[in-house]
């Protein structure tokens, strides 16, 4: 692809965004390429190391505010002159979509807070198995200390196997916390995007 291509077709899909941010991405971008060429690589190539556009336009959104985002949809309908009949349909049809968007959003917001509160409540739960594999294995000490070799040997052996699935079970939460701000952020990005249009997707 060239240079003139890769950058029209990158506006092309940034269509929705505030123009400065359009703006900044296309001479950010426009600038690489010169870079890379100026290094001996040919236009194609130096274009083809930039990654796929879809990328490009994701993290632009992902940056953008999304205050910035709706003033620039409402400006760009003021322009198109579909305002006055955008105004009376939003105000028309207020008593249909405004409960529908607040159950919409107490819907995403419950399931946010319910995502969370299960990945605390078993972070509890490996906190808890942690305290009790620590708390048997010193009971465990003090049991063979007084020389009541099974219940000692029990409770260390007991311990000891909580110690060892907290291991485990730390890294499996670790990737669930990372999975879960990772949806997290996707979610947010793909709201945004709505707002965004088609073009930008």
């Amino acid at each position: 692809m060239s240079r003139d291509a890769f950058i029209g077709e990158l506006r092309h899909r940034m269509a929705g965004l505030p123009q400065d941010a359009v703006e900044r991405t296309v001479e950010y971008y426009s600038e690489l390429i010169a870079d890379s060429m100026e290094d001996g690589l040919s236009e194609a190539e130096a274009v083809s190391r930039l990654g796929s556009l879809d990328e490009i336009v994701s993290s632009v959104v992902k940056e953008t505010p999304l205050p910035k985002i709706i003033e620039t949809r409402v400006q760009e309908t003021k322009k198109k002159g579909g305002s006055g009949w955008v105004i009376a349909l939003l105000i028309l049809g207020a008593p249909v979509w405004l409960p529908l968007l607040i159950a919409v959003l107490a819907v995403l917001f419950a399931l946010f807070v319910a995502l969370w509160a299960v990945v605390i409540a078993l972070w509890a739960a490996v906190l808890a198995v942690v305290l009790t594999g620590v708390a048997a294995v010193g009971v465990g000490i003090f049991e063979l200390i007084r020389l009541h070799v099974p219940q000692g040997l029990v409770l260390l052996g007991g311990g000891l196997v909580c110690l060892g699935l907290c291991a485990l079970l730390y890294l499996l939460m670790k990737l669930l916390t990372v999975g879960t701000v990772k949806l997290c952020k996707w979610v947010w990005i793909g709201i945004k995007s709505l707002f965004v249009g088609k073009k930008a997707k």
